[in-house]
């Protein structure tokens, strides 16, 4: 079995995500950075971006924020995000309507959601 590291994904309202996974790549303000198990200490601030865990070389999940911090240890890496919306779960006509009813911060998160899918 490979090394993994545990990714924990939470929102102000929720932890979304808590998994072991063998890459997490991350987006950063200064570009997209990976995470591997015994990876060294960094605090980073996120940007817009999918988060994607890899598996056995593939890409087994895609997370959407909308920025947000990623506090990583050799055994961790966690991500506080304002918002953030599960692209394998999405659909883009439930995001537009949820975009209509929405905050204008909230909308345009979603907006871009529904256009990444």
């Amino acid at each position: 079995m490979a090394e993994t590291t545990q990714l924990e994904l939470v929102t102000p309202a929720r932890v979304m995500v808590q998994k072991a996974a063998e890459m997490v790549v991350a987006p950063g303000v200064e570009g997209l950075f990976g995470v591997l198990p015994r990876h060294a200490p960094l605090l980073a601030d996120l940007a817009r971006g999918i988060i994607e865990v890899h598996e056995n070389g593939k890409i087994v999940n895609r997370y959407m924020i909308d920025g947000g911090l990623a506090d990583v240890t050799p055994e961790a890496v966690t991500i506080l995000a304002e918002r953030a919306e599960d692209l394998d779960a999405a659909d883009a006509g439930e995001l537009n309507t949820r975009a209509d009813a929405a905050s204008e911060a909230e909308a345009d998160f979603l907006r871009a959601v529904a256009a990444a899918l």
